[in-house]
């Protein structure tokens, strides 16, 4: 079957490579891509603008930054006198064909100067083209704003952010966070209060695949989930997919979550350094070789631990606790040739939270320490490599680490007892990427590639050493090492059919092997837009996509080192899901506004839950994680609604979600189904940058959200216990009783609503060697007391009769100011 599935996706790739040769005479197609940045309604588009290109010459190259020389993703190159364009890639690659001996091209990007430049064409021509920053006036300040409403790109639920505008915008304690900010976005939910994880149109967050260079990432999170482990300096650009998936992505459910880093300064050393209330971090690039090699150096680390050590020092006690975290990114690149670029990225985080307690008895003192934490290591290598005028081709090599370990230790004189639990998943990937233009109107694209993984499903073991004990170590859990091969292919062919009709087709092969059990999936995948006129377009989409991995999470809502990454079994299977969605866009060019409308339909199977009354740790030699989970199905719906404005002093967005999602296991709520834990009925969010002055930004957001659905209990009885009955209790009146609490149907409670205002106000000022940005704020500006948690407790009785239980909110997060100092050199 395997090789039935990967010849299929072969022979499906050079069937759409010849369609493409042949089909590329066809007059009166043209291009647009998935980041295209081309406004239709400045030009004709009648079929008769379009040129015969059955004689052509190409010309390509890479369109790059003049200040550092990085490259620009989504630039438009925009041939003049025959009206047809194309864009750049994601290493900032173009190549537009035509038929001509002379050409005229205007070179765009937003932020940028545009540039006209006049080339020969008798022959196949590459072309390096520099943009420069734009340098504005206060009144025609422009933000790059979120695309997932572009007009022009046939690729649907698609939204990107700048780090720039990441940057404007209030965040908790004043740290930046990528993933908070998306939070933001319609159809992307948080988990509860202050969290940074995201929930994707029903998903869980082990449905959203996090790339950082290409390489997964699988727990972004420092402090427990209320910051995302990104450095928001060392990041250039943020792409979420969260529907009508293109062939070339595979592996998650809900959505794909592309970051990529910057490349580094190619002409000069820069740097910037930040210190706020949590955490600081600096910056630093430039050139190893002028215009030829660069690299980058980010770094961040919270000092929690370090303003706390000298008031537990003079304590008087041997008392010690603390936390901290760090994160390190350093990327480096070379153009070896014209045509060859390699890239080297890395980047290593660690979160670790710590407590060592001493405390006196009969027997001397003991001493019990306890630990917990967690880290990710990814690398990556690339090698870009022009193979020909209109074949580009991406090599990636890669690797990524996740581990989490919680740990204790007490220690007395008669000996130490230690007991630990380590889970964690370690791939090593292999891939190669096509990309295939054979004319301004056909785009191919065509790749393989394979995953080794490992998982490490939750290993508990303890062990006992001192002279008053028999010394012992145990391994309690077994066969928590488990390994899998995991193959793909694809191809996706995307093309012009009419002159408002544009089509993107592909399928996604995948193999996964484990233990002794091989399943084999074939995605089919399409993508449709459909422009009404030079303002308007309808798009739809379906997707197919399976998922080799799981998450068991704890049910607590809180991003813990305990949850644990394990892979689909002879006794587990893939996770299933199938997406439609259908969506209307519409711009408003004199009024910088646009509108997207998007509904959509999504079916899972095979999700899994822990059962009733089990849990991580596992104290039985011939038991596993398998023995305690089940598998069930989802269903999610709803609609979503986008505006945002892009230029002009005032920038942001306005989202709305309409959104229900539901679960439904065998085993679980009498196999009925039952609301997902962060089933949410209505999510909205406003996001506003607001220049007010040249040196004076002004930003705030504002979010509302039904609240976050609940299991309690519904009462309390008793019952008899099962100890050994005292010898003075005769009456049965007076029996040793337990408390029971009785539950009914699974989340059939809701939290309140939440809802806050985030507020930061940014002042600039140019020194004579560096910008300084002072920023201050407030997080939940008016201190909106929004649920954490719902406590059950119960009341103190007067007699066993009047006995009940008192549900108390739990607040966590009040009205939190921040300051932040920021010097960019």
């Amino acid at each position: 079957m395997l090789i039935s599935s990967v010849f299929l996706s072969l022979l499906l790739c050079c069937q759409i490579l010849w369609s493409g040769v042949v089909t590329s005479n066809l007059a009166g197609w043209d291009l647009c891509l998935d980041d295209s940045t081309l406004n239709y309604s400045e030009y004709h588009q009648s079929t008769d603008a379009f040129p015969d290109i059955s004689q052509k010459h190409t010309v390509n190259g890479f369109v790059r930054d003049l200040d550092s020389g990085e490259s620009l993703i989504g630039a438009t190159v925009y041939a003049l006198d025959y009206e047809i364009g194309t864009t750049t890639n994601r290493y900032g690659f173009f190549s537009l064909t035509l038929d001509t001996d002379s050409l005229s091209l205007v070179i765009s990007h937003v932020g940028y100067t545009s540039k006209f430049v006049h080339t020969g064409l008798e022959e196949d021509t590459q072309l390096n083209i520099f943009l420069e920053p734009t340098v504005v006036d206060l009144d025609e300040v422009e933000v790059v704003a979120p695309g997932g409403a572009g007009l022009e790109s046939l690729q649907m639920s698609e939204i990107s952010l700048s780090v720039a505008q990441i940057q404007d915008l209030p965040a908790l304690a004043g740290e930046v966070d990528i993933l908070k900010t998306l939070q933001l976005l319609p159809g992307v939910q948080s988990g509860i209060e202050g969290t940074s994880g995201l929930y994707v149109r029903g998903g869980s967050p082990d449905q959203n695949l996090i790339l950082l260079d290409g390489v997964p990432v699988y727990n972004p999170n420092h402090i427990f989930g209320f910051l995302s482990a990104f450095n928001d300096d060392a990041i250039r650009d943020v792409s979420l997919i969260k529907g009508g998936f293109p062939a070339r992505y595979g592996g998650r459910l809900s959505s794909i979550l592309e970051l990529t880093m910057k490349e580094g300064d190619l002409n000069r050393y820069r740097g910037t350094a930040s210190v706020g209330l949590i955490a600081s971090s600096f910056t630093v690039e430039g050139p190893i070789i002028k215009d030829r090699s660069s690299f980058l150096v980010a770094a961040r680390r919270t000092y929690i631990d370090v303003l706390a050590f000298p008031f537990q020092v003079f304590s008087g006690n041997d008392n010690r606790s603390g936390y901290y975290f760090y994160d390190v990114s350093i990327k480096a690149n070379y153009f070896v040739s014209d045509r060859d670029r390699i890239y080297l990225s890395v980047y290593n985080s660690r979160d670790r939270a710590y407590e060592r307690e001493v405390y006196g008895g009969d027997r001397g003192s003991t001493s019990v320490r306890d630990e917990i934490g967690w880290r990710n290591l990814t690398i990556t290598s690339r090698w870009n490599r022009v193979l020909g005028s209109k074949l580009f081709a991406n090599t990636l090599l890669g690797f990524t680490l996740y581990r989490s370990r919680n740990q204790a230790e007490e220690g007395s004189e008669s000996g130490i007892q230690h007991v630990s639990f380590l889970s964690g998943i370690t791939d090593a990937i292999g891939r190669l990427d096509f990309e295939y233009i054979p004319s301004p109107s056909h785009y191919v694209r065509f790749g393989f590639g394979s995953t080794l993984h490992s998982y490490h499903t939750g290993a508990f073991s303890e062990r006992w050493s001192g002279s008053e004990v028999i010394p012992f170590d145990t391994l309690y859990t077994p066969n928590y090492l488990t390994n899998g091969v995991e193959l793909l292919s694809y191809a996706e062919d995307e093309v012009r059919l009419f002159s408002r009709l544009w089509i993107n087709a592909g399928i996604h092969a995948s193999s996964f092997f484990v233990q002794e059990r091989g399943y084999h999936s074939i995605q089919p995948r399409v993508g449709v837009r459909l422009g009404i006129d030079s303002k308007s377009a309808v798009k739809i989409s379906f997707a197919s996509m399976k998922q080799y991995v799981h998450v068991l999470t704890t049910t607590s809502g809180v991003s813990l080192p305990l949850d644990l990454w394990v892979p689909a079994t002879d006794m587990v299977r893939p996770q299933e899901a199938v997406q439609l969605a259908l969506g209307f866009t519409r711009i408003f060019p004199e009024k910088n506004y646009d509108i997207s409308v998007e509904g959509f339909y999504k079916k899972t199977n095979n999700v899994i839950e822990y059962k009733d009354g089990t849990h991580h740790y596992n104290y039985s030699p011939t038991d596993n994680w398998e023995n305690r989970i089940t598998s069930g199905d989802g269903t999610s719906f709803g609609a979503e609604l986008f505006v945002q404005k892009k230029r002009g002093r005032i920038t942001g967005w306005v989202g709305y979600s309409l959104t229900k999602t539901h679960r439904t296991f065998a085993e679980l709520n009498n196999g009925e189904k039952f609301p997902y834990r962060y089933d949410r009925l209505h999510d909205i969010s406003l996001a506003v940058n607001w220049q007010w002055r040249a040196s004076t930004k002004i930003a705030f957001a504002w979010i509302y959200g039904t609240g976050q659905a609940v299991w309690l209990p519904l009462g309390q009885g008793f019952g008899v216990t099962h100890l050994p009955i005292p010898e003075h209790i005769s009456n049965s009146d007076h029996l040793p009783v337990t408390p029971i609490r009785i539950y009914g149907e699974r989340n059939s409670f809701r939290m309140p609503a939440h809802h806050r205002l985030d507020v930061a106000i940014h002042l600039t000022r140019e020194l004579k060697w560096a910008e300084r940005r002072l920023s201050f704020g407030a997080y939940n500006a008016y201190s909106r007391k929004n649920p954490f948690a719902i406590e059950a407790t119960e009341a103190l009785p007067k007699n066993r009769e009047e006995q009940y239980l008192v549900f108390k909110k739990i607040t966590a997060f009040p009205i939190i100011p921040f300051v932040n100092y920021r010097l960019e050199l």
